[in-house]
């Protein structure tokens, strides 16, 4: 019987991705007049109350003509999985295509030349950030060099905005490329070549291919390594290009020069000190690293290298960056281990939906002491449902669990283990609240097992953060 309701659960993974795929995008357009559940019904089923998800879950068995049994959702359990996935099917769609008219009427100009101050070099097309936890050194006269105090950001960072621009840049240009995906408005799609030809290629407002002055530090001459994390939400961008191909609006020529400009990029960031010394990162600064290597290897059609690469980063980060115990060291000796321990299971997710683009399994790939991806995530859980009593490690911040929840919902489609819905099942009120909040970056969401990713076939991960 378990055998039979677990294809029930693959059929119905499959059927959703289908379903969502091909379901139209306006809203206003769904309810017809002859429907049985309306706009504004409330479902009167019962088996809402808490419990084991998988009660939820209504099972009939027949019989078919051959004596054997069969076993298939009742009509009140598929009932609500029909209602379910069209309602977050149009709150999804509806969220989306408002971040992309908001970029469209979005005017402000994203440049690095804007800068109030700028970098040694003088030129104010290098993109320059400040040490996010670097402040002024009080023995010194005047502060410099600044010297790091891990966990606590220092407000000047704000004050230079290429760190700013450029992660506003890369969303935006998502969100057009993906509300282009389901609506099929051209607007989108012109605006997001206006934000690309803006920050690479247009001679007077372009950034140089470098990090060169990414995670300055004052007093010092030069970036620091840790700064190159700055990039890495480059994801966002290159993900969404490939569907505002097929708009006859698409400007071949706009790809042609950023494919330059990203080749020119990658060199720096695998030959220069900066970039080599980030790469050997063993924690999440060399994770996302990986992550940032292998889409741009992806998106430059290197292919062949990128399957090597794939995977030789998933074994040196789960040997290197994960204790058989799913620890993660060099997270959890930072003051916000919290934090950096989902962060980087962020990345190590990113980098395994990638891999597994050239066929590295990254998500059952075991190290030499029993180390992997999954031990990670069940690491954190006995945590997460306890409020954060007992973990192990100094915590500066809290135990805030709404990234974390979104990596239970892909850990159960991915492992397919009941008891991540049931942790997602309890640890959901606690997302919601801080969204509600307003807390970090939680932004009010009701993900279907972080639908927009399922939109299109898990490859559009951006639901992780």
């Amino acid at each position: 019987m378990s055998f039979l309701r677990s294809k029930i659960i693959v059929f119905i993974f499959v059927a959703t991705i289908f379903f969502l795929i091909f379901w139209p995008t306006n809203p206003a357009n769904y309810y017809s007049k002859q429907s049985c559940i309306g706009q504004n019904s409330n479902l009167p089923f019962e088996n809402n109350g808490p419990g084991p998800v998988i009660d939820a879950i209504r099972t009939t068995i027949v019989t078919d003509s051959k004596g054997e049994q069969k076993e298939y959702l009742n009509a009140k359990g598929y009932i609500t999985y029909l209602y379910t996935l069209r309602k977050q099917h149009q709150t999804a769609i509806a969220a989306l295509t408002r971040s992309a008219d908001r970029a469209v009427a979005n005017n402000t100009v994203y440049s690095v030349t804007l800068k109030p101050q700028l970098p040694p070099s003088g030129d104010a097309h290098d993109y320059m950030s400040l040490g996010r936890y670097f402040w002024p050194d009080p023995t010194k006269p005047d502060g410099l060099p600044y010297i790091r105090k891990d966990g606590y950001v220092n407000p000047e960072f704000f004050s230079v905005k290429d760190y700013v621009l450029i992660r506003q840049m890369f969303r935006e240009v998502q969100d057009l490329g993906f509300a282009y995906f389901f609506t099929r408005n051209e607007t989108y799609v012109q605006k997001a070549m206006y934000r690309i030809r803006e920050w690479f290629l247009d001679e007077k407002t372009k950034m140089n291919p470098n990090l060169k002055y990414a995670g300055f530090r004052k007093g010092e001459v030069m970036g620091w390594k840790t700064g190159v994390l700055d990039f890495h939400q480059i994801f966002r961008m290159l993900q969404a290009i490939p569907f505002m191909r097929y708009s006859n609006q698409w400007d071949p020529s706009i790809e042609v020069g950023l494919k330059a400009w990203l080749s020119e990029y990658y060199v720096w960031f695998t030959t220069s000190k900066m970039g080599r010394g980030e790469g050997r990162a063993k924690n999440n600064h060399g994770t996302f690293y990986d992550v940032q290597a292998l889409y741009l290897l992806d998106y430059l059609g290197r292919y062949d290298e990128a399957k090597t690469f794939a995977k030789q980063s998933v074994e040196n980060r789960v040997n290197n960056g994960i204790l058989p115990t799913g620890q993660q060291p060099h997270e959890t000796d930072r003051p916000t281990s919290w934090f950096y321990s989902i962060f980087n299971l962020q990345g190590l997710f990113m980098l395994a939906e990638k891999a597994d683009h050239y066929d590295v399994d990254a998500w059952n790939y075991v190290g030499s002491e029993g180390q992997s991806i999954r031990k990670a995530v069940d690491f954190l859980l006995p945590y997460a449902l306890n409020d954060g009593k007992g973990w192990p490690v100094p915590n500066i911040k809290g135990f805030e669990m709404n990234d974390y929840v979104k990596i239970l919902e892909l850990s159960y489609i991915i492992w397919g283990d009941e008891k991540y819905l049931n942790a997602v099942e309890e640890l959901r009120p606690k997302s919601k609240n801080e969204q509600a909040a307003g807390l970090k970056l939680a932004k009010w969401e009701d993900n279907y097992l972080c639908n927009i990713a399922l939109l299109t076939n898990r490859l559009l991960w951006t639901c992780l953060y």
